[in-house]
């Protein structure tokens, strides 16, 4: 299912994916990965703000903190 416009594809709650911290076995609305204890996208959180980013953003957009490679994630 894609969301409209956009081309990102929604994942349905029965659908199974694999975590992108640890590749552990998630569905759609799984909020923490039972494995790592990490929402299973892979998602920047910015300790300051607490504004999220991409995954490959080097700074948050809102404050200008850098992230620490392989850290910051939600």
């Amino acid at each position: 299912m894609f969301s409209q416009g956009r081309g990102v594809r929604k994942q349905r709650a029965e659908e199974a994916s694999a975590c992108e911290h640890c590749g552990a076995l998630v569905y759609g609305d799984t909020r923490r990965c039972p494995q790592c204890g990490h929402f299973p996208i892979k998602l920047h959180l910015c300790p300051r703000c607490k504004t999220i980013s991409a995954a490959d953003a080097e700074r948050c957009w809102r404050c200008g903190y850098v992230f620490l490679p392989e850290r910051d994630y939600l």
